[in-house]
């Protein structure tokens, strides 16, 4: 059976290009609180979709869609930094 639901990742875009999984969440909101859980405490992050502070220009949210001949889909999604205004890693 085929998801509907689409596998989210969050992609850093400088350095060693990482991306670190959200798994299937039900909007990209929810996978941007899942890797503020998750993953945050790691980076020294946390995001947010919503256009609040500054967009990040070194990660972005993913979502991959499988469509049902088995091809995916990627989706960029702008992701905007609650820790830091200057969407530098500290």
């Amino acid at each position: 059976m085929i998801s509907k639901l689409p596998t989210y990742l969050v992609r850093h875009l400088a350095g060693n290009l990482e991306e670190l999984s959200c798994f299937v969440q039900l909007e990209d909101e929810s996978a941007a609180m899942y890797f503020n859980i998750v993953h945050g405490s790691k980076l020294r992050r946390k995001f947010t979709t919503e256009h609040s502070g500054r967009r990040c220009d070194d990660y972005v949210l993913i979502a991959r869609e499988i469509r049902t001949d088995g091809s995916t889909e990627d989706r960029a999604v702008a992701l905007f930094d609650l820790t830091s205004c200057s969407g530098k890693q500290r």
